[in-house]
């Protein structure tokens, strides 16, 4: 049977770097094919081709057997590919049904009656319910998710390209995105997952592609893998187990949060009467959809947002009113974010970024300046921990690619004493094994009497690595129940509020 879609010796390059060299890959008609790799791999590249958005420096790409060369995605989309990127594309102060066909309007003149008898049909096609006239700003990001898929719809896509769809999404949401999937390739649609997680490509998908460093691995029937197989084939060796880690409580100062609140931008309260323990040792997991309040949390937590009541104690010193230097020397310590507005300078050397929040430090002063030697031998200590590849440590961070960008940040937040480590996603653009090794690292750092609060929007991930996992949903804490401690889909629930 002749592919839906089929690439065939696709390379581009970009600069000096080799994103996709000669690969050949087919899909068919009602498949779901997932396309795996790590972070840098060519899966987004490779299906930005397909799109229209990025052409190929040489190779085909073909559709049910015809050769096609999109000068832009216009053409992709009249051609019948919709593709829905990592970051929506959904406007939050207008409509749904504006959102849905932006774009696409079927006319100079839209008529909102035909319109949204149209979009309602498309919608239960689906089994999904929208309220047309409600700004997008009220939708959950499951809802978010489904409104993109219904714009392919809009669109008459009949080949679908998701760009790490379950992202944001609870468990629940993960699989009801799934079988919405489903349900359109058994109508006769032809979709492709780009994704990470391979537990859910095990689960849900059809046929897997491999890409790493640019080239094709392997392309395999699912139901000839498991998630531990498609790990080795995305980073081309086992991978190793952790070992069992029994919760011990050295001793050290631990933190505990009572009564915590805390306004978001708009005023409203972000973090509502959030208490927690973090004893010496543990490794606690922070689950929730993105924007349920984490974000302010943390930033609470670390000085640059005000925490209007409350306490934050580390150890027996409160700290809930002290400046951000104060909760330094208290060891508090963070794998922010977005590493490039908080974590980095990026004009400074890759030397100067690694004391950053450390110069203070009564070993890094020579008088009123920071002591040269000191401060080269933090930053040695920093680039060795997780093997950051650098050319000099005299070289801007700015030069380093993303993933040794989030090494240095992750290895400077665990160096000199932390007492409590921050960590907001701190796999972001890490591979499979340099994952491990930071979260090994924290556990580490937790053995010796640290203790360590953990956001992911990778439940598994937390699941993983963490002690114990407790749930953020609309600023407020929720803990699962005795004996749902680590079942996913419990703390998949409270993430949404469904528990409530």
């Amino acid at each position: 049977m002749t592919p839906t879609v089929e690439f065939k010796g696709i390379s581009k390059r970009f600069g000096d770097v080799q994103a996709l060299e000669d690969v050949a890959m087919s899909v068919h008609q009602g498949e779901i094919h997932a396309v795996l790799g790590e972070n840098g791999a060519g899966k987004t590249t490779l299906m930005r081709i397909l799109y229209g958005a990025i052409r190929p420096d040489a190779g085909q790409v073909l559709l049910d057997g015809q050769p096609r060369a999109f000068r832009n995605s216009a053409e992709a989309i009249l051609a019948g590919v919709g593709m829905v990127s990592q970051h929506y594309s959904i406007i939050p102060e207008i409509t749904c049904l504006e959102n849905l066909m932006l774009g696409a309007e079927p006319g100079f003149v839209v008529s909102p009656k035909l319109a949204t008898e149209r979009a309602e049909t498309i919608a239960q096609r689906m089994g999904f319910q929208f309220d047309w006239k409600a700004r997008a700003d009220t939708l959950s990001p499951g809802g978010a998710q489904k409104l993109e898929i219904l714009k392919l719809l809009w669109r008459r896509s009949r080949i679908l390209v998701l760009d790490e769809p379950t992202a944001m999404l609870s468990p629940d949401d993960a699989d009801a995105l799934y079988a919405s999937l489903r349900q359109l390739a058994q109508d006769g649609a032809t979709v492709l997952v780009v994704t990470h997680r391979t537990r859910e490509v095990v689960a849900h998908c059809d046929r897997a592609t491999v890409l790493r460093g640019g080239r094709l691995v392997t392309s395999l029937d699912v139901k000839d893998a498991d998630a531990s197989s498609l790990a080795q084939f995305i980073i081309g060796h086992p991978l190793a187990e952790l070992e069992p880690r029994p919760v011990s409580h050295p001793s050290g100062p631990g933190m505990v949060l009572k009564d915590v609140w805390v306004k978001g931008d708009r005023g409203d309260d972000a973090v509502r009467g959030v208490s927690l323990r973090l004893e010496p040792g543990e490794v606690v997991g922070l689950a929730g959809v993105d924007g349920s309040g984490q974000r302010e949390l943390f930033q609470a937590l670390v000085g640059v947002r005000k925490i209007e009541r409350g306490d934050v104690n580390v150890g027996e010193r409160p700290l809930a009113q002290t400046p951000s230097a104060r909760r330094l020397e208290a060891g508090i310590r963070l794998i922010p974010e977005d590493r490039h507005l908080e974590g980095v300078i990026e004009r400074w050397s890759l030397e100067a970024n690694a004391m950053l929040g450390l110069q203070r430090r009564a070993e890094m002063r020579s008088g009123p300046w920071v002591a040269t030697g000191a401060r080269r031998a933090l930053a040695e200590e920093v680039v060795a921990r997780f093997d950051t590849r650098f050319g000099k440590l005299s070289d801007p961070i700015a030069s380093l690619s993303g993933g040794n960008q989030q090494r240095l940040v992750a290895a400077r937040a665990l160096a000199r004493d932390a007492q409590v480590i921050l960590a907001f996603q701190p796999a972001r653009g890490l591979d499979l094994d340099s994952t491990q090794r930071v979260y090994k690292a924290i556990r580490e750092a937790c053995d010796a009497g640290a203790c360590a609060l953990v956001v992911s929007f990778d439940l598994d991930e937390l699941l993983e690595y963490c002690d114990r996992v407790t749930a953020i949903f609309s600023g407020v804490l929720r803990s699962p129940e005795q004996g749902s401690e680590r079942d996913r889909y419990a703390i998949g629930r409270l993430m949404v509020g469904a528990d409530a």
